[in-house]
């Protein structure tokens, strides 16, 4: 169970069974995107600062999911690949993000 709930969030965001943070599912996650996990505050605004940098960066957003538990919220939002700019482009939005206030930690996959 475990080794499954590990890969299932590795391979797909997913978060279940944890006593910290909310659970967390997102489905039917082709290989071709690239998915931002966001872990924040759960705080007014937040989330906007968040959309505001991909929709800066000209990223549409593909699938979304935000969920929160008590004073944690945690995002996981999926993009093609094929970002005129490539994977720098990526990397300098997850910079970005990271810098915003209440943004606690961003990984992408």
């Amino acid at each position: 169970m475990a080794a499954e709930t590990i890969r299932n969030f590795l391979e797909n965001g997913t978060r279940r069974n944890n006593i910290y943070f909310p659970a967390a599912t997102i489905v039917g996650r082709p290989d071709s995107l690239v998915q931002f996990t966001i872990l924040n505050k759960n705080e007014r605004g937040v989330l906007v600062k968040i959309t505001e940098t991909f929709a800066q960066k000209e990223m549409n957003t593909l699938q979304q999911m935000n969920t929160s538990k008590e004073s944690v919220a945690y995002n996981a939002v999926d993009f093609t690949g094929d970002n005129s700019g490539g994977f720098t482009d990526f990397k300098k939005v997850q910079d970005r993000i990271t810098m915003a206030e209440g943004v606690t930690s961003i990984s992408a996959f």
